[in-house]
């Protein structure tokens, strides 16, 4: 029965074409498949070492020597009345949260940054997280709420963190003006902690990461990062549901490699965490020369696969970012780094942004635009002392 159809094929030029192709391979030759040295995982709560719990105040989390860091929580209690704590309240919680190699600041994820993160997991990923950090919490108890830190080592297993043998790290974590302070009653931020995922190896498989990793005078691996661009403001004149026909501009004065960029419009808001605003269109212009425009369902796109379509992400407000990406969007594995943009040689690089009301404001109200950039790096870790620094930007 089979017969005629491998008769068949062997008279398909195109099947014999591929067939003598370098990429044949026959998946029933049997093989063991990659697997991992087995190793010790534990969880361990890290307390602060110093620092204050309160606003715009900072707290400081060092990193025990326990193996190669593979998840890190930030988790932290609020207490207050009913109602008291809102969605997107972390935004108010934190301000920015540093990853430090010694006194030297190497990682950097601020409160928008976080934001941008969320927006561009798929819906399977972004569950928890709508369940531990971004929606709100209406009884009147007391709520955990957790966040992993996922910093550019984070996001592939080859450049997790290596604390046995890098020199001290620690985290180091700046508070909102108003962690605490929101319109529906005082909601008090009671403790902090970070819960951390190490791996450690058998002293065989260490030593071979030792050996392998740290035969040259550094190891330089490629990594991502974060970068804020001065924040815009847009005024919404008395009766009106738009920032108007010419947008609001976003002077893009970063000069690094950038993978993505993220779109945030929120409105300004100094006691009570607010939603993200839907975005109608995003432009981008620079040395005379339109770079992109997509608007309205067009911006549902922007997200390409490998495959020809784009992925979705959470069907909620974490949906009005807007992402621009210049690469494909990377896959549950992590993916490859597909491709970047040195914006180090544009001139006068702009993004410009349209968004829309629900309702026509009653005064005048100011919006924060904000543009997030998702950057490429190369990060030198060195030998001899295990320090960590960056070495190449752009």
């Amino acid at each position: 029965m089979s017969s005629i159809i491998n008769n068949s094929n062997s008279n398909s030029a195109l099947i014999n074409t591929i067939n003598a192709s370098q990429s044949r391979m026959n998946p029933n030759v049997y093989s063991t498949k990659t697997i991992y040295p087995s190793a010790a995982t534990v969880y361990t709560d890290t307390k602060k070492s110093s620092g204050t719990i309160g606003a715009s105040q900072s707290i400081t989390f060092d990193l025990m020597k326990y193996g190669i860091a593979q998840q890190i929580l930030l988790c932290y209690t609020k207490e207050g009345a009913a109602g008291a704590t809102k969605a997107f309240d972390f935004m108010d919680v934190i301000d920015r949260i540093e990853l430090l190699s010694a006194s030297k600041v190497i990682d950097t994820l601020t409160n928008r940054d976080i934001l941008a993160q969320l927006s561009d997991l798929q819906l399977s990923q972004y569950y928890p997280l709508s369940k531990t950090l971004v929606d709100a919490r209406t009884a009147a108890n007391s709520h955990l709420f957790c966040l992993p830190l996922v910093f550019g080592f984070f996001k592939d297993i080859n450049t997790n963190i290596n604390l046995q043998f890098n020199e001290p790290m620690s985290i180091r974590l700046r508070f909102g003006a108003h962690p605490s302070n929101v319109s529906a009653g005082v909601s008090a931020l009671t403790n902090c902690y970070l819960k951390m995922r190490y791996k450690a190896y058998n002293e065989a498989d260490f030593s071979e990461i030792l050996t392998q990793n740290y035969s040259e005078p550094e190891l330089n691996v490629m990594t991502t990062g974060f970068y804020d661009e001065n924040v815009a403001v847009a005024t919404i004149v008395n009766g009106t549901k738009t920032n108007g026909e010419n947008g609001t501009p976003v002077e893009l004065r970063n000069t690094d490699c950038v993978n993505d960029f993220f779109v945030i419009v929120r409105e300004q808001n100094t006691t009570d965490a607010s939603a993200p605003l839907k975005i109608s269109r995003v432009t981008m212009t620079a040395s005379g020369q339109s770079i992109f425009d997509l608007s309205g369902e067009e911006l549902y796109y922007s997200k390409l696969c490998e495959n020809g379509f784009s992925v979705g992400g959470a069907q909620d407000s974490t949906s009005n970012v807007a992402k621009i990406q210049v690469g494909l969007w990377e896959h549950l594995g992590s993916g490859s780094q597909s491709n970047t943009v040195s914006l180090r040689e544009l001139n006068n690089p702009e993004i410009r942004v349209y968004f829309e009301l629900a309702a026509n404001v009653a005064v005048d109200t100011k919006y924060d635009v904000v543009v997030c950039e998702r950057t490429l790096k190369i990060v030198s870790t060195v030998s001899s002392s295990g320090r960590t620094q960056t070495s190449l930007t752009n």
